[in-house]
């Protein structure tokens, strides 16, 4: 037994620690082999038929692949689950792991796994670490139809802003979504998608004053004093009337140091005669309220030039 365990511990190891029954059935370790680990709790169950042969709270990287896992071959990561395993840093919240099989296959949904039936080129699936997942490209097409505008937009900043995906990726990801539901609201969300967006707040924001006509000239626009040296980097800047915005998100600006920088930072930047109006995510609630703000700066900035 322990030779076995031994041996099912290194297929493991390069599943991220998962196992299968039915690797188990090859290595020779019983159903009530398995069990009696499971009753133990030196395996836990995570779906029917894969087991997390550690001692460690699963990942959702290490969910997705016990959900291909328990599909078993040709499964492929799609939608959300196919966007976590390649980084994308800000997803929709969705913790079912979805996976798309073949529509030969019956399905195999479970709790927390749903199995749908993409239809899926061979172009679309590529492998990562040794799971089939859809390509950045055809993850985008697919996701992107299915989520409100501003999430779609959010969601599309930061991979953008990270690298994960590239003006090329978005290009095949047009052509993808072309005559399909949702289609039009797809190719909008990557028309207006802008990687200098450093948060989901900032993208909100920035839709918000697009859509009230007021749409920043400038973002992440910098700031010198009168040296030359950087002084500030504005997450929305319209340098033709001297004003500027912040979007003061919960965590980077709570803390006393933070909030003392803030200040000075401001006080600096109304010395050289900028306007400088700040937002929080409360405010995106009452998107009215930004715009008006805007306005109202816009204007006093025009009145001081």
């Amino acid at each position: 037994m322990t030779s076995r365990l031994d041996l099912a511990r290194s297929v493991a190891d390069g599943q991220e620690g998962l196992l299968t029954s039915a690797q188990c059935r090859q290595l020779g370790i019983t159903p009530a082999e398995v069990a009696r680990l499971v009753r133990g709790r030196e395996w836990r169950g995570i779906f029917r038929g894969v087991y997390l042969t550690r001692p460690e709270v699963i990942s959702e990287r290490q969910r997705v692949r016990a959900g291909v896992l328990a599909c078993g071959e040709p499964a492929v990561a799609v939608l959300t689950s196919a966007a976590r395993l390649h980084g994308w840093p800000v997803l929709p919240d969705d913790p079912t792991v979805q996976v798309s099989l073949p529509a030969r296959r019956r399905r195999l949904d479970q709790p927390g796994l749903a199995a749908r039936q993409l239809v899926l080129a061979d172009d679309d699936v590529m492998r990562l670490d040794g799971i089939a997942v859809t390509t950045p490209a055809r993850t985008a097409a697919d996701l992107l139809p299915r989520l409100p505008r501003t999430d779609a937009v959010a969601m599309l900043d930061a991979v953008l802003g990270a690298g994960l995906l590239t003006d090329e990726h978005l290009d095949a990801a047009r052509a993808l979504v072309y005559g399909n539901r949702g289609a039009v609201r797809a190719r909008a969300a990557m028309d207006e998608a802008d990687g200098r967006a450093q948060s989901p707040l900032e993208t909100r924001i920035r839709l918000i004053c697009r859509d009230g006509g007021v749409a920043p000239e400038e973002l992440q626009f910098p700031v010198h004093d009168d040296v030359g040296s950087l002084l500030a980097v504005a997450d929305f800047g319209w340098p033709s009337r001297n004003v500027l915005g912040e979007a003061d998100g919960r965590a980077p600006h709570s803390t006393p140091h933070a909030l003392l920088h803030d200040r000075r930072r401001q006080n600096a930047l109304l010395a050289l005669g900028f306007i400088v109006v700040r937002f929080t995510w409360a405010d995106t609630r009452r998107p009215a309220y930004i715009v008006q703000t805007v306005q109202r700066a816009l204007a006093a900035g025009a009145r001081s030039r």
